[in-house]
């Protein structure tokens, strides 16, 4: 006497059999790439590759120079950073104003009308980070040879740039990339330039010679 099982049992049994291959291979694919994330977390050392970078001098400018194909792992941001703005749009009843100061050629009339720039500086400052400012004495020439003397500088061999790298504050004119490089989880995409006028005007060998004339 041959006893034989329902083809159905059979059928079901298979069913069952590559459900649970399935869900085993899901679960040994999770668990692979939970391990090669651990172990690329375990040998990312962000702060040597800050202090690394910073060491160069070269900036970000240099790195596009020097041919790199992938942005380097400091610049990266967290994969579940929401980078986009959660707020809603303006609607066409409402409109985004920035704030214009009036700074009248840079002479006042009277030191109640100084205290009044002065005060509307500190408000929109406080409120929205930046302002617009108008009748500032400075010709449109001179502010777009500004622009391009900032162009001309980071177009430099980075053998050049690197003679101004610097993080201190203390000097009037500084180039560096991301002046919160040690501080951020995540580097920005940027390199900048600062010079300091105030109190004291800087001295001409304390500039670059490419954009030190404007």
């Amino acid at each position: 006497l041959i006893f034989s099982r329902p083809p159905n049992f059979c059928i079901h049994r298979d069913i069952k059999i590559q459900r649970y291959l399935f869900v085993l291979f899901l679960y040994s694919h999770r668990e692979r790439r939970k391990s090669t994330k651990k172990k690329m977390e375990a040998k990312y050392d962000r702060a040597s590759e800050v202090k690394s970078f910073d060491e160069m001098k070269i900036g970000v400018k240099g790195l596009v120079d020097a041919g790199i194909s992938k942005i380097p792992r400091i610049f990266h941001h967290h994969p579940h950073l929401n980078l986009t703005d959660s707020k809603p749009p303006l609607s066409s009843s409402t409109t985004m104003m920035i704030p214009t100061i009036d700074l009248k050629g840079g002479e006042f009339e009277s030191t109640l009308a100084r205290e009044s720039v002065i005060a509307k500086i500190r408000d929109a400052v406080e409120k929205f980070g930046f302002f617009q400012a108008i009748n500032h004495g400075i010709p449109i020439d001179v502010m777009e040879k500004m622009k391009d003397g900032v162009r001309r500088f980071h177009e430099q061999d980075a053998q050049v740039r690197t003679k101004f790298y610097s993080r201190d504050n203390t000097k009037k004119f500084t180039y560096n990339s991301n002046f919160d490089l040690y501080s951020s989880k995540s580097a920005n995409w940027r390199d900048s330039l600062s010079c300091f006028i105030a109190p004291d005007v800087p001295k001409t060998e304390d500039l670059p010679e490419i954009c030190g004339e404007i």
